[in-house]
Formats: structure tokens, C-alpha cells, sequence
């Protein structure tokens, strides 16, 4: 293992062997021109601009010139381009005016293929030498390790601006080695896959639920089973419309009930509520008002109209139709320029509901169930957002290393395989410091997550795995692993009544900065198998793991199959015991597989 010597900067400690360098020493600055929004258009042109409004609101770390959408400049506007003003790939944009500390955003431009040039209220830095790889800027510029730097800088009340000279004084570290930034920018770009991925199926889940919502909610779609009538009533004949009661600041309480007053987010918390149960709030003042909000759980409502549960209605298909009529709602808004919308302005809205209270239910739990799954995505890729900024953090500032192995001398192949047996060692010391504590967790368990993460991460520490009623299992491999284990001090491995467990020892902790080396550009999957699997139940584990290893296996044929024939291969080409399970269980497995993305490839 290479050790890392840190020395002390500005900023502070980076790696002895990286550079650092002031912008100004590093950059010169390219003019940008003063175009304004309405002199751009998407449609056609010669010339493309960046616009500092998209750089702080709509691009990320790096934008793409081949393939990420940038406007033109309108043939009109008779604007003289200079060569000399013109983009190439590598140029930092950096948006230098804002409403808020998101001044300095930056991004970095890839990929430049026709004229690019910056616009109003942009500084674009070049590097003066070839001294980056591509993408690496990009992320430097957006980590809190330069953003700090900026902050001392921004001038202004209503709106914060950046200077050139102010920019200047900032530091830039980097590697010496081009390659170890690209590790760097590639492994971040990794994680920012992820999170454009889940972005994206979040996007199309909530269309998904807009075109359900509108399906469903008018009677246009009928869920089967139903057929009664519908009928067209105001809202205010159907549920009952309640002001909140005003609370001064002042008088908020210590507690935990949220304070409600119609925005997105709860104005403060009370140790008191006025409503409990389900409530659908409907803010009652300010350009919000209008809004509609709902909770599951006690609040205090303030500044808000809110609709408890009732008898004779299902509240969450209340909720669902007016969310669908949310503009019409806006639109009820009166009193000029402090609108409000008060229960008498909303009473009179016309809905449209089943008689049948059950078929209000069944709606409301489909959308129910698109919602849940919105949210558990959102989730997702919050989490992966914030791996991303704990990445940059130690990344550019050399806690992690990515530095490629040593080559290996051609006549030493006993050392590199126990360097891969000592990296299998390693995950699952990872694997066991994660679960140790799950009373499910143990040597089946381990099995099938390490089975799980060498193929999803895409990883080769040398595992034979084979179709036993354990399997996928390789008894030799987890042999070599225990003993390793304990070697290091960092569990043991023992057998107590219901099994195997990992008991921690004195040097627990030990493997973390192996881990941290070898693996670092895997821990998004990484973690999404073991935040998946921590408290699952074994056999569940092992169910993925062997209906995984089948479908891995009809994959290398090259052959079509089906469902049917993976599920042939589980139960009558492995081990008896598979037996044990159903196949409807097995075939949940599969549908499970394709809706969380644990589905192989074709060159696992």
C-alpha cells in the first residue's frame, strides 16, 4: 500500500506530490458578451451561448456541447463574434451574479464541436497549461473546497456578485498525474450516472402519475370491479372547510407537531396540534396561497384552510382530486398584491367522485402506491447526492486515493493472488462491520452478499461459486475469508446454535482504509446492496442471489429464454432444497429484480 504524506496549505491538507496554484496564475479569462435571455432561442442559429441563469439552475458539474442543450443567438440580434471569444473544451464557466451563495457555480465545457461563445453575467477561466485531464475542473470548481473560498468575496444584499480579481485570489489542487484526476472525475461521473438515471425514472414516474391521476380521478378510466355512478358536487357540500388558528411566532412551543401555514415546509414546530388524523391543508395567504399540502399526522394549522377525514369521503382521494385541480385552485386567489384564498372562495369548487366510498379507496391506493415509489426513489437519490458530496470532499483533497496498482512482476504470481484473496478479505470485513449487529446476518447471509457485489459492482476477487442448496456458494473462498479475518483481528467468525455469527475484535476498523483504496469507485452500488439486504431475511438473500446466478447463466448462453426457463433452472437444475420455495416466490423474485435494478448483463 502506498502511504500518502499530507503538507499544509491555504485550503488545507493535500497530498505532498499535489500541486497547488492560485487561478490567476493558473487561468486567463475570456471575454463573454452582455446578450440577455430574449436574444437566445432553441430553435436554430450559428452560434450557441451558455447563459449563466442555465449554468446556476439548469447544468451540472460538466456540460456536454455534443449532446446537453445550449441556446442559440438570435440571427437579429447583429452581434459581431471575435474568434478570440469563442469556447473550447476545458473552459470553466463561472456564473458570477445570484439571488443566494449559489454565486460561483461553475461548469466545465466538454466536447466542443461548432461556435460556443458565454454570455451576461459569466467569467470563463482557460487553463493556461495542459495541465488537467477533462472533467476534473468541473467537479473542483463545485466542491465545497473552492465554493468556501468564495464566499468571503461575494458583495452585494438583494442580489451577490463575484469579481475576476476575487476569483484570481482563489486556489485550485490538483494531482501532478493527469490520470489520477481522471480516476477521480470518472469515479464521481459514476455516482452522477446514478443519480441522472434516478432523475430521469423519477421524471417519468411523476407523468406516470399525472396521466393516472387524470385517467382515473374523471371517471374517464374505470378500476375493474367498479361501475356505479359518478356525481358532480361542490367540494363545500362534501367536506367540511376549516380556518386554522393564528399563532404569533412567540407563541410557538417547544415540541415536535409541525406548525402549518400552508407552505411547502412547516413554519416551526408546537407541543400542541389542532388537528389530528389526515388533514389536507390549503394555504390562505401570500403568492403561495392556494397551495396544497397533506399530512398523516398531527399538526397545528395556522395561516391555512384545512379538510379533516369524514365519513362520508376517503380523504386521500379528496387530497389526489384536488391536486389534479391545483391550478384551477391558484386561480381562486383574490385580493391583489397580498392574494389569500379563503374556505369561502374554495367551497363552491365543482369535483367529481364515485358513489361508492370503496372505489374512492381503490383509487386513491393506486396513486397511493405511485406516490411510495416516487418517494423511495427520491430517497435513493438523495442518498446518492450526498455520497457524491462526501466523494468530492475526500477525493479532491487526496483522503482517497485513486492511484492505479503497482504492475506486478511477471514471475510473482503468488503475490497477486493473495493480494486478490486479501481484497476479497477486505469487502467482507466491509460486509460484516455493516451487519454484524443484524440478527439475520451470518455465513449464508455473507455468502450471498459477497456473490451480489462482485458481480453488481463488477469486481474480480477470484470466487468459484457453484449450485449447491447453499448456492451460489464458494465454501473454499469463505474458508480463505474467515481465516483471514481473524488473522487481521477484525472478526471471528463463530458457530453458535442458529449458525455462524461475526463477532468484532480488537481491530475492527482495520480494513477501512483498504476498503477505501479498493473499492472507492463501487460504493454506490455498494451501499445500495447492503441498505437493500441489512435486514432482509437470509432466504430472501438467497433467493436474488441464485435467481441472479441462473439468469447470468441463460445470459453466456446467447440464447432467448423466459421467465419460465429461469425459474426451470432454480428448480430443477440446481439443488432439491431450492425446492422449498414456491414458485410464485421465485417468480416475485424475478419481478423484484427488475423493479429495483438487480437484473445481470451479458457479460457478467
Amino acid at each position: 500500500m502506498i502511504e500518502t504524506k499530507f503538507k499544509q496549505t491555504e485550503i488545507g491538507l493535500i497530498p505532498e506530490d499535489w500541486e497547488k496554484s492560485s487561478v490567476g496564475e493558473t487561468f486567463l479569462h475570456v471575454n463573454s458578451n452582455t446578450l440577455s435571455r430574449d436574444c437566445l432561442n432553441y430553435e436554430s442559429g450559428i452560434v450557441r451561448n451558455v447563459h449563466y441563469g442555465d449554468v446556476l439552475v439548469k447544468f451540472g458539474e460538466i456540460v456536454d456541447a455534443e449532446t446537453d442543450e445550449l441556446p442559440y443567438i438570435n440571427d437579429d440580434t447583429g452581434i459581431s463574434i471575435n474568434p478570440n471569444v469563442l469556447l473550447r473544451s476545458g473552459d470553466i464557466i463561472v456564473a458570477d451574479t445570484a439571488e443566494d451563495e449559489t454565486a460561483g457555480k461553475a461548469t466545465e465545457l466538454i466536447n466542443v464541436n461548432g461556435d460556443i461563445v458565454a454570455g451576461l453575467h459569466t467569467i470563463v477561466n482557460r487553463p493556461k497549461q495542459d495541465l488537467f485531464s477533462p472533467k476534473y475542473l468541473g467537479y473542483f470548481f463545485n466542491s465545497s473546497l473552492y465554493h468556501n473560498q468564495l464566499l468571503p468575496h461575494m458583495q452585494g444584499i438583494k442580489v451577490l456578485s463575484l469579481s475576476k480579481k476575487a476569483i484570481d485570489s482563489t486556489i485550485v489542487v490538483y494531482p501532478k498525474d493527469k490520470q489520477e484526476q481522471s480516476r477521480i472525475a470518472e469515479a464521481l461521473s459514476g455516482v452522477d450516472k446514478l443519480i441522472s438515471s434516478l432523475s430521469k425514472t423519477i421524471k417519468k414516474k411523476r407523468l406516470i402519475k399525472q396521466g393516472a391521476m387524470q385517467q382515473l380521478l374523471t371517471g374517464k378510466k374505470r378500476l375493474p370491479g367498479f361501475d356505479g355512478e359518478w356525481v358532480e358536487s361542490e367540494l363545500g357540500t362534501i367536506v367540511s372547510i376549516q380556518r386554522g388558528c393564528m399563532l404569533k411566532s412567540s407563541e410557538y412551543q417547544f415540541g415536535n407537531i409541525p406548525v402549518i401555514a400552508g407552505g411547502i415546509t412547516p413554519a416551526g414546530f408546537h407541543n400542541v396540534a389542532n388537528r389530528n388524523g389526515r388533514t389536507i391543508t390549503i394555504s390562505a395567504s401570500g403568492a403561495n396561497a392556494g397551495y396544497i399540502s397533506y399530512y398523516k399526522g398531527p399538526i397545528f394549522a395556522t395561516d391555512c384552510s384545512t379538510i379533516s377525514e369524514g365519513n362520508d369521503y376517503f380523504i386521500d382521494f379528496i387530497y389526489y382530486v384536488l391536486l389534479l385541480k391545483q391550478k384551477d385552485i391558484f386561480r381562486l386567489q383574490t385580493g391583489g398584491a397580498q392574494p389569500h384564498i379563503h374556505p369561502k372562495d374554495i367551497a363552491p369548487l365543482k369535483i367529481n367522485l364515485p358513489c361508492l366510498y370503496e372505489e374512492q379507496v381503490a383509487i386513491a391506493n393506486v396513486l397511493t402506491t405511485i406516490d411510495n415509489e416516487i418517494e423511495s426513489l427520491e430517497e435513493e437519490r438523495d442518498k446518492y447526492i450526498r455520497l457524491k458530496e462526501g466523494m468530492m470532499q475526500k477525493l479532491l483533497t487526496g483522503q482517497i486515493r485513486l492511484i492505479e496498482a503497482e504492475t506486478k512482476q511477471q514471475d510473482l504470481p503468488k503475490a497477486k493472488a493473495a493480494n486478490v484473496y486479501f481484497k476479497r478479505s477486505v469487502l467482507a470485513a466491509e460486509i460484516a462491520d455493516c451487519l454484524c449487529e443484524e440478527p439475520t446476518f451470518g455465513h449464508v447471509k455473507m455468502e450471498k452478499l459477497i456473490f451480489l457485489t462482485e458481480h453488481l459492482c463488477h469486481i474480480n476477487i477470484d470466487s468459484h461459486y457453484h449450485r449447491d442448496a447453499a448456492g451460489p456458494y464458494d465454501n473454499r473462498a469463505l474458508r480463505s475469508i474467515d481465516s483471514q479475518l481473524k488473522k487481521q483481528k477484525w472478526f471471528e467468525a463463530k458457530k453458535e446454535d442458529k449458525g455462524y455469527q461475526y463477532i468484532p475484535m480488537q481491530n475492527r476498523g482495520g480494513h477501512k482504509k483498504y476498503f477505501e483504496k479498493y473499492y472507492a469507485d463501487v460504493m454506490p452500488m455498494f451501499e445500495k446492496i447492503i441498505d437493500t439486504f441489512k435486514s432482509s431475511p437470509t432466504e430472501q438473500c438467497e433467493i436474488i442471489a441464485t435467481l441472479y446466478s441462473a439468469w447470468g447463466d441463460l445470459l453466456q448462453s446467447h440464447q432467448p429464454f423466459t421467465d419460465d426457463d429461469i425459474l426451470n433452472e432454480v428448480l430443477n437444475n440446481w439443488h432439491e432444497s431450492k425446492k422449498r420455495i414456491s414458485r410464485n416466490r421465485w417468480q416475485t423474485g424475478l419481478d423484484w429484480m427488475r423493479a429495483n435494478g438487480f437484473v445481470p448483463q451479458e457479460n457478467n
